[in-house]
């Protein structure tokens, strides 16, 4: 049993198929051996009684810093004893086609190292049971991975192996699901192989504007998330993890929310890209489309397209006491209008950029399907129970079939498309205004909600119309503490949770797009306050006990800050960063 890191002190290591989350001790607390939504075989982060995890100790050592190689996802940590001598030891996953897992690399150490790892599935709830193959191999023979070595192994339970090295050697351990030949010269071709995976994959994007290292470090964490064979990007990397610390809002982020990755790529279509990689998107939801022949998309799908249907939770003591600890998401169920228009809107975006429709037939497909229902009520942006008709649902409706209209041949279906989002225009002006003015939550309701921030950025009102002026007063007035800002829930009370940190980089866009130049900045340091040291964000800030909540990392948040970010550079040069209508 290792003791639980503190959110803020996660880091990623990902080979796009996968990833393993560590902390900024040198431990391993997450890791899903065959892809990022599979059963984890370490999962202390969730399971701290009985979970695996895979601890590295450098004696009379305390950590000193981390970094990733530049360009990387190769993760450097640096340990140094009381004279100032350092260890340092690098942890990364293979880009490779013939070599899988986890690989730890330690060279000359200045003091003496042990490491152990325990090997138990958390879902079935079973020990991993370690046999030897020779000293410096085992086989846990329950769950078909193999740590080989460089040193001599031992057994010291059916969960747990450990081994030890001496000051002054160097040497290096691999997990994996294979038994291989492996040595010092395997160990430096696939490093150099992965190095350069990864500074290909980086190196097709670029930004020169404000906070430019925070943005980097965004795009390589959308990147780890990133599933190299689909180009589905997942929420986060973990499961369960607490918006409320204690509590019991505790979700499976291990899936690619339509939402959440047409927002991504719309921020990423933004910077300079080479390689289409935005075009990935579209791609993914006509697979999904076409894998489950339906005519429009679910919420959220898993990284190969397939439709979630399944809630099981798990025999796990959860992050700090937060239960339920759970694996699979019934949200898949739910209709949530803004996700499908979010995709004409990316759509329109990806078109515009490289003259070339993409996908139409799909991308029609669910623009017909908005036409047809948006009238009915939804789930709304943050997936409520109560199905309600939430403005933002039909403000993004609207916009996506503006959007999108230019691009069909068909004139009839261009005018009706325009006509059905006059149709919503008529309906949001009528029903989703509060008695102030300002745009509701949901017909009827006299609350507003940070989703609003949006409406500005995707050219649906002017940051100037009286209706967003009134909104905007309420969110300060409401919502907002030292510059970050909470979202509305129904079934919830949103003031217990977090500061919503996409929702306030939102805002940042919102104020940078009004002209506040000064407000944007001050949000946006206020958000970058709690990106950690390595550049990752969770999906909330705990402003009074200063710490991160909810899955990590978030991609929603990372992507938001990039639009943010790069939205305030931009306009500050006077270049308009609002997504028209034209």
């Amino acid at each position: 049993m290792i003791k639980t890191p503190r959110i803020e002190d996660l880091a990623i290591l990902s080979d796009r198929n996968t990833c393993a989350v560590t902390d900024s001790c040198g431990g391993i607390v997450w890791y899903c051996p065959d892809r990022f939504d599979s059963e984890p075989l370490l999962s202390s982060l969730i399971d701290p009684a009985d979970g695996g995890y895979w601890s590295v100790r450098v004696q009379h050592s305390t950590p000193k810093s981390r970094r990733y190689l530049e360009g990387t996802s190769i993760l450097e940590h640096v340990f140094a004893d009381a004279a100032g001598v350092e260890t340092t030891f690098r942890d990364w996953m293979p880009v490779s086609e013939s070599q899988h897992g986890i690989i730890r690399e330690f060279p000359v150490i200045a003091q003496p190292l042990n490491a152990t790892l325990r090997i138990w599935n958390t879902v079935k709830q079973r020990a991993g049971r370690p046999e030897m193959i020779h000293e410096k191999a085992v086989r846990f023979v329950n769950e078909g991975l193999y740590l080989i070595c460089s040193h001599p192994i031992h057994i010291l339970d059916d969960c747990t192996v450990n081994f030890s090295m001496n000051t002054g050697e160097s040497g290096w351990a691999f997990l994996t699901k294979h038994m291989v030949t492996f040595d010092s010269t395997v160990l430096s071709h696939l490093f150099q192989e992965t190095q350069k995976s990864w500074k290909e994959i980086t190196g097709l994007f670029d930004y020169q504007g404000l906070y430019r290292n925070e943005v980097l470090a965004s795009i390589r964490s959308i990147q780890q998330l990133t599933c190299g064979v689909t180009g589905g990007v997942l929420a986060a990397a973990t499961t369960s993890l607490p918006e409320v610390i204690g509590g019991e809002r505790n979700y499976d982020y291990r899936y690619v929310w339509v939402r959440d990755a047409a927002l991504i790529t719309a921020a990423l279509t933004t910077l300079d890209v080479e390689g289409k990689v935005e075009v990935k998107f579209l791609e993914f939801i006509y697979q999904a489309m076409r894998k489950n022949s339906d005519k429009c998309v679910y919420p959220l799908y898993t990284i190969d397209h397939e439709v979630i249907d399944h809630l099981e939770e798990l025999q796990a003591d959860g992050y700090e006491g937060s239960k339920p600890v759970q694996i699979g998401n019934i949200a898949g169920d739910q209709r949530q209008l803004d996700a499908e228009a979010n995709i004409l809107i990316s759509a329109k975006m990806i078109y515009d950029k490289y003259g070339e429709r993409y996908h139409w037939k799909s991308v029609r497909a669910v623009a017909n399907h908005v036409c047809d229902h948006w009238q009915a009520p939804c789930h709304g942006i943050w997936e409520e129970g109560a199905e309600l008709q939430y403005t933002c649902g039909k403000v993004f409706a609207a916009i996506g079939l503006e959007m999108i209209a230019k691009f069909t041949e068909d004139f009839e279906e261009a005018k009706r498309w325009r006509d059905e989002a006059t149709e919503i225009r008529k309906f949001v002006s009528t029903n989703c205004l509060t008695d102030d003015g300002a745009f509701a939550n949901y017909a009827g309701s006299q609350d507003v909600d940070l989703s609003a921030a949006l409406y500005v950025l995707w050219d649906y009102v002017e940051p100037d119309a009286k209706e967003m002026q009134a909104t905007v007063r309420r969110l300060e007035a409401e919502y907002c503490q030292e510059d970050l800002y909470w979202r509305t829930l129904v079934e919830f009370d949103s003031k217990r949770e977090g500061a919503f940190l996409a929702g306030s980089c939102w805002m940042a866009h919102y104020y940078a797009v009004a002209g506040d130049f000064e407000k944007s900045s001050r949000i946006l340091d206020a958000v970058k306050s709690f990106q950690n040291d390595l550049g990752f964000f969770s999906e909330e800030a705990d402003v009074k006990n200063d710490r991160f909540l909810g899955n990590f990392p978030q991609t929603f948040v990372q992507s938001s800050f990039i639009c943010a970010a790069n939205g305030l550079s931009r306009e500050r040069e006077g270049v308009d960063t609002v997504t028209r209508v034209e």
